[in-house]
């Protein structure tokens, strides 16, 4: 699929010095997937840490020695 996007000589100049490469649509198109892939960690980063559990592991590895037939 292609787009039209309307970027002056600064920003190309810019986009290809940072993705390093001389050509300008492959500088905006790893800069777009370069922009995606930011934003899905940030938002996994906002995320980290509010994950509820139930400490109940202890409860939940005897009912597998149970079902193995471990001894206590």
């Amino acid at each position: 699929m292609t787009i039209p996007v309307e970027l002056n000589s600064e920003e190309i100049r810019q986009l290809k010095e940072l993705t390093k490469l001389d050509n300008e649509a492959a500088a905006v198109s790893q800069a777009a997937r370069d922009y995606v892939r930011l934003r899905r960690l940030r938002e996994l980063k906002s995320v980290s840490g509010k994950v509820d559990f139930e400490d109940n592991w202890r409860e939940l590895e005897s009912l597998e020695d149970d079902e193995l037939g471990f001894p206590q």
